[in-house]
Protein backbone atom coordinates (compact mmCIF):
# COMPACT_ATOMS: atom_id res chain seq x y z
CA UNK A 1 0.00 0.00 0.00
CA UNK A 2 1.59 3.39 -0.71
CA UNK A 3 0.81 6.47 1.13
CA UNK A 4 0.62 9.93 -1.13
CA UNK A 5 1.18 13.40 0.55
CA UNK A 6 -0.93 16.08 -0.36
CA UNK A 7 -1.51 19.72 0.69
CA UNK A 8 -4.28 20.15 2.91
CA UNK A 9 -5.95 22.82 0.15
CA UNK A 10 -6.25 19.67 -2.40
CA UNK A 11 -7.83 17.87 0.33
CA UNK A 12 -10.33 20.48 1.65
CA UNK A 13 -11.15 20.94 -2.45
CA UNK A 14 -11.94 17.69 -2.71
CA UNK A 15 -13.83 16.96 0.45
CA UNK A 16 -15.95 20.03 -0.29
CA UNK A 17 -17.02 19.53 -4.22
CA UNK A 18 -17.76 15.73 -2.75
CA UNK A 19 -20.44 17.30 -0.42
CA UNK A 20 -21.61 19.88 -2.68
CA UNK A 21 -23.26 16.73 -4.97
CA UNK A 22 -24.66 15.82 -1.53
CA UNK A 23 -22.45 13.12 -1.74
CA UNK A 24 -20.07 11.84 0.82
CA UNK A 25 -16.94 13.73 0.80
CA UNK A 26 -14.52 11.50 -1.03
CA UNK A 27 -11.34 11.46 -2.47
CA UNK A 28 -10.19 9.61 -6.09
CA UNK A 29 -6.90 9.65 -6.39
CA UNK A 30 -5.17 8.64 -9.69
CA UNK A 31 -1.72 7.93 -10.05
CA UNK A 32 0.04 10.13 -12.08
CA UNK A 33 2.54 9.09 -14.71
CA UNK A 34 6.35 9.16 -13.07
CA UNK A 35 8.84 11.70 -14.98
CA UNK A 36 11.85 10.49 -16.32
CA UNK A 37 14.95 11.48 -14.35
CA UNK A 38 17.77 13.19 -16.13
CA UNK A 39 20.11 10.81 -16.63
CA UNK A 40 23.70 11.32 -18.18
CA UNK A 41 25.23 8.98 -20.73
CA UNK A 42 28.14 6.80 -19.94
CA UNK A 43 29.67 9.83 -22.85
CA UNK A 44 28.41 12.21 -21.12
CA UNK A 45 30.00 11.09 -17.96
CA UNK A 46 33.47 10.24 -19.69
CA UNK A 47 33.55 14.16 -21.81
CA UNK A 48 32.70 16.03 -18.47
CA UNK A 49 35.85 13.87 -16.81
CA UNK A 50 38.14 14.73 -19.89
CA UNK A 51 37.46 18.10 -19.41
CA UNK A 52 37.95 18.27 -15.62
CA UNK A 53 41.05 16.57 -16.36
CA UNK A 54 42.29 19.13 -18.48
CA UNK A 55 41.56 21.79 -16.44
CA UNK A 56 43.43 20.56 -13.54
CA UNK A 57 46.01 19.70 -15.91
CA UNK A 58 45.64 23.63 -17.53
CA UNK A 59 45.70 25.00 -13.75
CA UNK A 60 49.03 22.96 -12.41
CA UNK A 61 50.78 23.69 -15.76
CA UNK A 62 50.16 27.56 -15.24
CA UNK A 63 51.14 26.97 -11.70
CA UNK A 64 54.29 25.48 -12.42
CA UNK A 65 55.49 28.14 -15.04
CA UNK A 66 54.73 30.57 -12.17
CA UNK A 67 56.75 29.32 -9.74
CA UNK A 68 60.09 28.30 -12.23
CA UNK A 69 60.37 31.11 -13.71
CA UNK A 70 62.97 33.83 -13.09
CA UNK A 71 61.03 35.67 -11.02
CA UNK A 72 59.26 33.21 -9.02
CA UNK A 73 62.56 31.34 -8.43
CA UNK A 74 64.50 34.58 -7.10
CA UNK A 75 61.13 35.44 -4.73
CA UNK A 76 61.26 31.66 -3.57
CA UNK A 77 64.94 31.68 -2.72
CA UNK A 78 64.74 35.44 -1.28
CA UNK A 79 62.56 33.72 1.40
CA UNK A 80 64.50 31.16 2.27
CA UNK A 81 67.25 32.75 2.39
CA UNK A 82 65.41 34.70 5.11
CA UNK A 83 64.28 31.87 7.08
CA UNK A 84 67.94 30.27 7.28
CA UNK A 85 69.38 33.56 8.72
CA UNK A 86 66.58 33.18 11.18
CA UNK A 87 67.78 29.58 11.85
CA UNK A 88 71.32 30.27 11.98
CA UNK A 89 70.40 32.85 14.62
CA UNK A 90 68.31 30.15 16.76
CA UNK A 91 71.19 27.60 16.19
CA UNK A 92 73.31 29.45 17.64
CA UNK A 93 70.96 31.01 20.51
CA UNK A 94 70.68 27.40 21.34
CA UNK A 95 67.18 26.91 20.51
CA UNK A 96 67.74 23.85 18.95
CA UNK A 97 70.59 21.11 18.23
CA UNK A 98 71.42 19.36 15.45
CA UNK A 99 70.84 15.54 15.66
CA UNK A 100 73.72 13.05 14.18
CA UNK A 101 72.19 10.06 13.31
CA UNK A 102 71.85 7.35 10.47
CA UNK A 103 68.54 7.32 8.67
CA UNK A 104 66.88 3.62 8.18
CA UNK A 105 64.82 4.17 5.17
CA UNK A 106 61.78 4.51 6.57
CA UNK A 107 60.02 6.35 4.29
CA UNK A 108 61.25 3.58 1.46
CA UNK A 109 60.35 0.77 2.66
CA UNK A 110 56.78 2.12 3.96
CA UNK A 111 56.21 3.11 0.09
CA UNK A 112 56.82 -0.55 -0.95
CA UNK A 113 53.05 -2.13 -1.55
CA UNK A 114 51.85 -5.06 -2.84
CA UNK A 115 51.28 -4.78 -6.90
CA UNK A 116 48.16 -3.00 -8.01
CA UNK A 117 48.01 -0.66 -4.51
CA UNK A 118 49.28 2.79 -3.59
CA UNK A 119 50.07 4.44 -0.72
CA UNK A 120 48.18 7.59 0.72
CA UNK A 121 50.32 10.43 2.37
CA UNK A 122 48.57 12.88 4.10
CA UNK A 123 49.56 16.59 3.66
CA UNK A 124 47.50 19.28 5.85
CA UNK A 125 46.49 22.67 4.09
CA UNK A 126 44.89 25.92 5.91
CA UNK A 127 41.50 25.14 5.75
CA UNK A 128 38.67 27.79 6.84
CA UNK A 129 36.06 25.27 7.55
CA UNK A 130 35.72 22.79 10.38
CA UNK A 131 34.79 19.38 11.02
CA UNK A 132 30.97 18.43 12.47
CA UNK A 133 32.62 18.04 15.60
CA UNK A 134 34.51 21.05 15.74
CA UNK A 135 37.83 19.72 15.38
CA UNK A 136 40.45 22.01 13.77
CA UNK A 137 41.46 21.11 10.62
CA UNK A 138 44.61 23.44 10.92
CA UNK A 139 45.56 21.38 13.75
CA UNK A 140 48.57 19.46 13.21
CA UNK A 141 47.92 17.04 16.24
CA UNK A 142 44.02 16.52 15.12
CA UNK A 143 45.73 15.28 11.42
CA UNK A 144 48.69 13.63 12.45
CA UNK A 145 45.88 11.44 14.44
CA UNK A 146 43.51 11.07 12.03
CA UNK A 147 46.31 10.50 9.10
CA UNK A 148 47.76 7.55 11.18
CA UNK A 149 44.32 5.65 12.30
CA UNK A 150 43.25 5.88 8.93
CA UNK A 151 46.14 3.75 7.48
CA UNK A 152 48.22 6.51 5.55
CA UNK A 153 51.62 5.36 5.31
CA UNK A 154 53.34 8.86 5.76
CA UNK A 155 52.55 12.50 6.93
CA UNK A 156 54.06 15.37 4.88
CA UNK A 157 54.51 18.94 6.60
CA UNK A 158 54.58 22.29 5.03
CA UNK A 159 56.88 24.77 6.46
CA UNK A 160 56.30 28.24 5.13
CA UNK A 161 54.55 30.46 3.21
CA UNK A 162 50.79 30.17 2.86
CA UNK A 163 50.59 26.07 3.47
CA UNK A 164 51.96 26.26 6.19
CA UNK A 165 49.53 25.35 9.24
CA UNK A 166 51.55 26.74 11.86
CA UNK A 167 55.16 27.25 12.61
CA UNK A 168 55.84 24.16 14.98
CA UNK A 169 53.87 21.85 12.47
CA UNK A 170 56.51 18.94 11.97
CA UNK A 171 57.35 19.51 16.10
CA UNK A 172 53.87 18.63 17.00
CA UNK A 173 53.10 15.70 14.42
CA UNK A 174 56.39 14.58 15.79
CA UNK A 175 54.86 14.75 19.29
CA UNK A 176 51.60 13.08 18.29
CA UNK A 177 53.15 10.05 16.50
CA UNK A 178 55.12 9.26 19.38
CA UNK A 179 52.26 8.72 21.05
CA UNK A 180 51.96 5.86 18.90
CA UNK A 181 54.87 3.91 19.85
CA UNK A 182 54.12 0.51 20.48
CA UNK A 183 50.84 0.54 19.00
CA UNK A 184 49.31 -0.60 15.85
CA UNK A 185 49.27 1.80 13.41
CA UNK A 186 52.63 2.47 14.73
CA UNK A 187 54.50 6.17 14.21
CA UNK A 188 54.51 6.92 10.58
CA UNK A 189 57.53 8.63 8.54
CA UNK A 190 56.97 12.41 8.50
CA UNK A 191 58.52 14.19 5.57
CA UNK A 192 59.25 17.63 5.92
CA UNK A 193 58.47 19.94 2.95
CA UNK A 194 60.02 23.31 1.87
CA UNK A 195 62.07 24.80 0.36
CA UNK A 196 65.46 23.65 1.19
CA UNK A 197 68.39 26.05 0.04
CA UNK A 198 70.64 25.27 3.30
CA UNK A 199 71.81 22.62 5.66
CA UNK A 200 70.63 24.99 8.55
CA UNK A 201 67.12 23.84 7.83
CA UNK A 202 67.56 20.21 7.25
CA UNK A 203 68.92 20.25 10.91
CA UNK A 204 65.89 22.32 12.56
CA UNK A 205 63.40 19.96 11.08
CA UNK A 206 65.57 17.03 11.80
CA UNK A 207 65.62 18.37 15.43
CA UNK A 208 61.91 18.63 15.21
CA UNK A 209 61.81 14.81 14.80
CA UNK A 210 60.98 14.29 10.59
CA UNK A 211 62.60 11.87 9.08
CA UNK A 212 62.53 12.50 5.71
CA UNK A 213 63.14 16.08 3.66
CA UNK A 214 61.40 16.41 0.05
CA UNK A 215 64.05 18.80 -1.88
CA UNK A 216 63.98 20.39 -5.33
CA UNK A 217 66.35 20.41 -7.52
CA UNK A 218 65.01 22.62 -9.98
CA UNK A 219 65.65 25.11 -7.11
CA UNK A 220 69.18 24.22 -6.18
CA UNK A 221 70.81 22.44 -9.10
CA UNK A 222 72.43 19.07 -8.83
CA UNK A 223 75.94 20.14 -6.99
CA UNK A 224 73.69 22.04 -4.68
CA UNK A 225 71.05 19.06 -4.20
CA UNK A 226 73.50 16.74 -3.53
CA UNK A 227 75.26 18.90 -0.83
CA UNK A 228 71.70 19.17 0.92
CA UNK A 229 71.27 15.28 0.37
CA UNK A 230 74.73 14.46 1.75
CA UNK A 231 73.87 17.06 4.35
CA UNK A 232 70.31 15.52 5.09
CA UNK A 233 71.31 11.78 5.71
CA UNK A 234 73.89 13.26 8.30
CA UNK A 235 71.12 14.17 10.44
CA UNK A 236 69.47 11.02 10.23
CA UNK A 237 67.18 12.31 7.05
CA UNK A 238 65.77 10.54 4.02
CA UNK A 239 66.21 12.92 1.25
CA UNK A 240 63.08 12.87 -1.67
CA UNK A 241 64.01 14.72 -4.51
CA UNK A 242 61.08 16.58 -6.35
CA UNK A 243 61.38 16.50 -10.03
CA UNK A 244 59.06 17.71 -13.37
CA UNK A 245 60.94 16.78 -16.23
CA UNK A 246 62.99 14.03 -17.76
CA UNK A 247 66.31 16.25 -17.36
CA UNK A 248 65.51 16.47 -13.52
CA UNK A 249 64.54 12.73 -13.51
CA UNK A 250 68.06 11.69 -15.15
CA UNK A 251 69.92 13.94 -12.76
CA UNK A 252 68.34 13.00 -9.56
CA UNK A 253 68.66 9.42 -10.54
CA UNK A 254 72.60 10.03 -11.33
CA UNK A 255 72.76 11.34 -7.33
CA UNK A 256 71.41 8.25 -6.41
CA UNK A 257 68.12 9.34 -5.50
CA UNK A 258 66.13 6.21 -4.06
CA UNK A 259 62.39 8.52 -3.26
CA UNK A 260 61.51 10.27 -6.24
CA UNK A 261 58.40 13.10 -5.81
CA UNK A 262 57.18 14.19 -9.30
CA UNK A 263 54.99 17.70 -9.00
CA UNK A 264 55.18 20.84 -11.18
CA UNK A 265 53.84 19.36 -14.06
CA UNK A 266 50.25 17.29 -15.14
CA UNK A 267 49.48 14.16 -14.46
CA UNK A 268 49.80 12.48 -17.76
CA UNK A 269 52.86 14.49 -17.88
CA UNK A 270 54.29 12.73 -14.66
CA UNK A 271 53.01 9.55 -15.76
CA UNK A 272 55.54 9.11 -18.52
CA UNK A 273 58.28 10.18 -16.74
CA UNK A 274 58.05 7.28 -15.10
CA UNK A 275 59.06 5.04 -17.99
CA UNK A 276 62.67 6.05 -17.31
CA UNK A 277 62.74 5.31 -13.68
CA UNK A 278 64.38 2.15 -12.14
CA UNK A 279 61.84 -0.16 -10.35
CA UNK A 280 63.45 -0.36 -7.34
CA UNK A 281 63.37 3.71 -6.75
CA UNK A 282 59.97 4.51 -5.21
CA UNK A 283 58.26 6.85 -6.70
CA UNK A 284 54.99 9.79 -5.13
CA UNK A 285 53.02 11.88 -7.29
CA UNK A 286 52.29 15.15 -6.03
CA UNK A 287 50.19 16.31 -8.80
CA UNK A 288 46.50 17.47 -7.59
CA UNK A 289 43.73 15.09 -7.80
CA UNK A 290 40.37 16.69 -7.13
CA UNK A 291 38.64 12.60 -6.13
CA UNK A 292 39.04 9.28 -6.08
CA UNK A 293 38.74 9.07 -10.14
CA UNK A 294 42.24 11.18 -10.09
CA UNK A 295 43.72 8.52 -7.47
CA UNK A 296 42.66 6.02 -9.67
CA UNK A 297 44.61 7.22 -12.13
CA UNK A 298 47.85 7.81 -10.38
CA UNK A 299 47.70 4.11 -9.17
CA UNK A 300 46.87 2.55 -12.50
CA UNK A 301 49.83 4.55 -13.93
CA UNK A 302 52.53 3.11 -10.91
CA UNK A 303 53.31 5.55 -8.68
CA UNK A 304 54.49 3.88 -5.42
CA UNK A 305 52.64 6.97 -3.38
CA UNK A 306 50.09 9.92 -3.73
CA UNK A 307 49.85 12.87 -1.68
CA UNK A 308 46.58 14.02 -0.93
CA UNK A 309 45.51 16.85 0.71
CA UNK A 310 43.16 19.18 -0.58
CA UNK A 311 41.27 16.33 -2.00
CA UNK A 312 40.36 15.32 1.79
CA UNK A 313 39.99 18.52 3.23
CA UNK A 314 38.26 20.54 0.87
CA UNK A 315 35.27 18.63 0.96
CA UNK A 316 34.73 19.93 4.25
CA UNK A 317 34.09 23.04 3.26
CA UNK A 318 31.36 22.76 0.84
CA UNK A 319 28.29 25.23 0.77
CA UNK A 320 25.01 24.09 2.77
CA UNK A 321 23.00 23.07 -0.83
CA UNK A 322 24.69 22.15 -4.13
CA UNK A 323 22.73 21.26 -7.00
CA UNK A 324 24.45 18.40 -8.70
CA UNK A 325 24.69 15.25 -7.19
CA UNK A 326 28.00 15.27 -6.77
CA UNK A 327 28.01 17.96 -5.17
CA UNK A 328 25.19 16.45 -2.40
CA UNK A 329 27.71 13.34 -2.16
CA UNK A 330 30.41 16.09 -1.46
CA UNK A 331 28.07 17.98 1.24
CA UNK A 332 27.11 14.57 3.24
CA UNK A 333 31.50 13.53 3.24
CA UNK A 334 31.59 17.43 4.74
CA UNK A 335 29.66 15.82 8.01
CA UNK A 336 32.47 13.04 8.36
CA UNK A 337 36.07 13.46 9.99
CA UNK A 338 39.46 13.31 8.03
CA UNK A 339 39.76 10.43 9.05
CA UNK A 340 36.30 8.52 8.00
CA UNK A 341 36.75 10.04 4.49
CA UNK A 342 39.92 9.03 4.00
CA UNK A 343 39.56 5.40 5.38
CA UNK A 344 36.09 4.50 3.91
CA UNK A 345 36.58 6.57 0.31
CA UNK A 346 40.33 6.92 -0.54
CA UNK A 347 41.81 4.29 0.92
CA UNK A 348 40.09 1.32 0.50
CA UNK A 349 39.51 2.20 -3.67
CA UNK A 350 43.70 2.23 -3.63
CA UNK A 351 44.30 -1.22 -2.17
CA UNK A 352 44.67 -4.35 -4.41
CA UNK A 353 41.69 -5.39 -3.06
CA UNK A 354 39.55 -2.78 -3.74
CA UNK A 355 37.18 -1.70 -6.52
CA UNK A 356 39.33 -1.03 -9.62
CA UNK A 357 38.20 1.07 -12.93
CA UNK A 358 39.69 0.23 -16.09
CA UNK A 359 42.20 2.36 -16.23
CA UNK A 360 42.63 4.76 -19.05
CA UNK A 361 45.77 6.31 -18.91
CA UNK A 362 48.76 5.68 -20.84
CA UNK A 363 52.58 5.72 -19.67
CA UNK A 364 54.01 4.70 -16.51
CA UNK A 365 55.22 1.91 -14.97
CA UNK A 366 53.45 -1.70 -14.86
Amino acid sequence: MRCLLLPTSTLLLASLAGSANGLAPTLALRRLPRSPLPIMRAEQHQEAEELEDQELAEAALAAAAQLRSEEGLAAVRADAAEAVVALKAGLEAGAFSPPSATHKNTLYKALKKPKGSMALIGEGSPQSAITLGGYDLNDPKYLSQQFRTAGATAICVRIGGEHELTPTAVKETAAEQDTAKGEFPGPLPIIARTNFIDGVQLAKVAADGAQSAMISLHLNGPEATKALMEAAESYGLEPVLRVANAEEVASALELGAKVLCFGDCSLPQAGELLADVPKDVRTICDVRVRDVRGAWKARDLGFNGLIVSDAVLEVRSCPESLPTPSGRLLRAASLVSVRILLLRVFRPLLSSSGMRPRPRTTGGRR
